[in-house]
């Protein structure tokens, strides 16, 4: 009889360790900046990438990937976890290594938010390191990297920056020419759009001379509907075609002062700030009032 019982309990046993994956494969139909779709390419953005047979921090590790690696998404997303401070998903990806196909799952938090290459193959690929809360001091961000590998998929040089996000809904990158700036190959322009009243687009630019990256003025978007808008917008010497050395943001504030809703008056501010690139050095230039 306890023979009987001893083997019942490892029979439930068994099955109730069965039964610790499938809950782990829950939909997540919540949306995210990375917004992946089966069959899209993504990149490894940490400089390691752990592999897991299931979508699940307590699944077994069965392979890495380094950073700048391709993968390509197999599966729709699952319930993910928190981890460096935010909240991603899971997908089962596939990849080639040792020239074999392999498959497997990844947190969708160590993968580039894109990945885009210019003309000489070089890629840059964008993410996020760390989500910082607000403190009395200073507003909430994400610490995040911008990553340059030429096209051996060989690492090149990184440049730190904080990420404003706050509800946009979506990303887009551009790789711009050198946009008439002396000893520039690549402008990298990084967005996280706001499609909603109140929720501010902030794009952030980066200058690629082939070594190093160098943080440029950033712009941002913003309005409510009726209320007022914020509009920014950056000219660089093949725009506007003046001083080869200068770069303007131009600044529009604007506020409704209609009662009438079908006849919006907004009053205007306009302001500009200017920057000098001497070819290896941006300074802004500081106009005393």
């Amino acid at each position: 009889m306890k023979s009987s019982l001893l083997l019942l309990f490892c029979v439930l046993s068994i099955f109730a360790k069965a039964q610790e994956k499938p809950t782990a494969y829950a939909l997540d139909e919540e949306y995210n900046l990375w917004n992946f779709q089966k069959a899209d390419t993504a990149y490894i953005f940490a400089d390691l990438a752990y592999i897991r047979d299931y979508p699940n921090l307590e699944a077994g590790v069965i392979d890495s990937l380094t950073q700048g690696n391709q993968v390509i998404i197999k599966s729709v997303a699952y319930r993910g976890n928190t981890i460096r401070g935010f909240y991603a998903p899971w997908h089962e990806v596939s990849y080639i290594k040792d020239n074999q196909q392999k498959k497997g799952f990844v947190w969708l938090g160590l993968l580039a938010l894109n990945g885009s290459k210019n003309n000489e193959g070089e890629l840059f690929i964008c993410g996020l390191k760390k989500f910082r809360p607000a403190t009395a001091y200073s507003p909430s961000y994400y610490e995040s990297e911008l990553k340059i590998f030429d096209k051996e998929q060989m690492f090149i040089t990184k440049e730190i920056f904080h990420a404003n996000i706050n509800g946009q809904s979506g990303i887009e990158t551009k790789i711009l020419p050198g946009m008439g700036l002396q000893n520039i190959k690549n402008i990298h322009r990084l967005g996280f759009l706001g499609e909603a009243c109140g929720i501010a687009s902030q794009y952030y630019y980066f200058a690629w001379n082939g070594t190093n990256l160098i943080h440029f003025p950033e712009k941002m978007s913003v309005s409510d509907a009726g209320v007022f808008y914020h509009q920014e917008n950056i000219l660089f010497p093949s725009e506007h075609k003046g001083d080869p050395s200068m770069i303007y943001k131009n600044i529009i504030d604007a506020e409704n002062t209609s009662e009438n809703p079908d006849d919006l008056k907004y009053k205007e501010t306009k302001s500009q700030k200017k920057y000098t690139w001497d070819g290896k050095f941006l300074s802004e230039i500081i106009t005393m009032k």
